[in-house]
């Protein structure tokens, strides 16, 4: 309802016929920009036994702002029979416009790529104000300005809000894809916020033991389900050896979260984070999580979302199941995340069948470089290398000098600075000099942007690549960020890298971020180390 305590939310409306590569690529700008926003879309893959109108009612009510994407069949497309989309009631994307219209939700029209404006008798009676409403305009031709001036205006809305709060709201989003800040999906299906490590860590010292008993507070006071799931397997995952029982407990109430999480993508890589814990303890028990969250996955609609989530239950199987790994990683469509999944499965077979390691790793860099997007091809090119390094350090280091060469080509300043950052990364261990260069021109370039937003989301990924090797100036670039979200994240990276040499330092670090997830995580780091 209008004036809600927790309008942080972006709806966008869209037909998939119409305008989909937009929608995507606006959701994945949102996700990085706004990172505390919750970004809800294609509510119509609701699940069966759920009211569809009361669905988008809350999604709706729960948001901000709602961006209607019209393309130059938004109006025009017909169903089956020949009649009009719109004309239908209960036509997903009238039934949205309307309901954020008579909720008094910001409605802020988007012509995409050429659509004209919208005229009243176009358009049902209840959607007649959307008419009057002033477009913004969104082409191919000059997509990254058109976005940044839209992610920006949607910021102003966000900020006027009356309520706004950043926290996730308590709504019903069945099937709606929003990914939250701490736990989104990279392009290759890994939990950017997963503890690093799989295996479980004795917990040693007074120390240790309080730093779990502070992570455990904050992550069960984490309202967001998905982010309460992944932060309680994360301390599950450090306490498993020293004191199992109280594991067992944090697993089953990130269990029993997971299995609430009505976002299908978000469900299936919880549950498999939760399914990674329990494979030692109760493989049973894990097997079945696995299976529950694939078929969570084979339901999802959208190809890429999809593919996300099978990466995941091809990660969480590699290692009991590779066959059944493998073949679920040779399934998927997008050849990102198919690069992802089989060489996570190399990766588990290296030491026991090298032979079909190799063959996957053949095939995974075979598929990497058929990439034509410049930024997924470097990242591809760099995680096949990541899994040569050991084997076969000599052609791992061509994949990655044709990885930097890509991504000295990419001119987007915000993508370069993401594939400089991979390529930086992965050279640390081996070549730390021309690492080092490359962070350097991925922090100036960072410094020339000139929206705030992009800016901070930009030094974060500096901060992360040079937490490591330089810690304090990863620490400077951390603290100059502005935009908090983004300063939390690149905080804990920092306090992670500084565990080992300085806890107390990195605990004080920890300490001071704002975020609950992000806190979360890094006291969860320190601890382990």
């Amino acid at each position: 309802m209008p004036g809600s305590s927790s309008s942080w939310g972006i709806f966008l409306s869209y037909r998939r016929e119409d305008v989909t590569p937009y929608a995507r690529l606006l959701q994945y700008l949102l996700g990085e920009r706004i990172p505390d926003a919750r970004v809800f879309m294609d509510l119509d893959s609701i699940e069966a036994g759920l009211d569809f109108a009361e669905v988008i009612r809350e999604a709706v009510e729960s948001c901000a702002v709602l961006v209607a994407l019209i393309g130059q069949q938004w109006a025009t497309l017909a169903d089956e029979e020949g009649r009009r989309r719109l004309d239908d009631p209960d036509d997903f994307v009238r039934f949205e416009v309307k309901t954020a219209l008579e909720r008094d939700v910001r409605v802020v029209p988007v012509l995409v790529d050429g659509a004209k404006p919208l005229r009243r008798e176009q358009l049902p009676v209840e959607l007649h104000k959307l008419a009057r409403l002033n477009a913004f305009e969104l082409s191919s031709g000059r997509y990254q300005y058109d976005a940044d001036r839209l992610v920006d205006l949607i910021q102003r809305v966000m900020a006027a809000a009356p309520g706004t709060v950043r926290q996730s709201p308590p709504v019903s989003d069945s099937a709606a894809r929003t990914v939250p800040r701490a736990h989104r999906v990279r392009p290759d299906g890994n939990v950017l916020a997963e503890a690093a490590k799989d295996g479980p860590e004795p917990v040693r010292g007074a120390r240790a033991a309080r730093l779990i008993a502070d992570a455990e507070r904050t992550a069960q006071s984490i309202t967001d389900e998905y982010s309460k799931a992944s932060a309680l397997t994360s301390v599950a995952r450090v306490l498993a050896a020293a004191d199992p029982d109280r594991a067992a407990r944090l697993v089953a109430d990130a269990e029993r979260t997971a299995q609430s999480i009505t976002i299908k993508l978000s469900k299936a890589s919880a549950l498999t984070s939760v399914a990674r814990v329990l494979a030692a303890a109760d493989p049973d028990r894990a097997a079945r999580l696995v299976a529950d969250a694939e078929r969570t996955a084979q339901s999802i609609t959208d190809e890429y979302s999809k593919a996300l989530a099978l990466t995941s239950v091809a990660k969480a199987l590699a290692a009991t199941d590779p066959d059944r790994a493998e073949r679920i990683g040779r399934s998927i469509t997008d050849k990102f995340s198919n690069v992802s999944a089989l060489t996570s499965v190399a990766r588990v077979l290296a030491a026991a069948d090298p032979d079909r390691a190799a063959r996957l790793v053949a095939d995974a860099e075979r598929i990497a470089r058929s990439i034509t997007d410049k930024l997924s091809n470097v990242l591809a090119l760099t995680s096949v290398a990541r899994v040569l390094a050991a084997a076969d350090p000599d052609r791992a280091a061509r994949l990655v000098a044709d990885a930097d060469r890509t991504a000295q080509a990419i001119t987007d300043k915000y993508r370069n600075i993401l594939a400089l950052c991979d390529v930086a990364e992965t050279l640390a261990a081996t070549h730390p000099d021309r690492a080092a260069r490359l962070i350097a021109d991925a922090e100036r370039t960072a410094q020339s942007i000139t929206d705030e937003y992009s800016k901070a989301s930009a030094l974060r990924h500096v901060a992360k690549a040079l937490a490591a090797a330089d810690p304090d100036r990863a620490e400077r670039i951390a603290q100059s960020i502005t935009d908090k979200g983004r300063k939390a994240s690149a905080l804990g990276e920092v306090a992670k890298a500084l565990a080992a040499a300085d806890p107390d330092r990195a605990e004080r670090i920890a300490r001071s971020i704002s975020d609950e997830f992000s806190k979360a995580w890094a006291l969860v780091q320190i601890a382990n180390v």
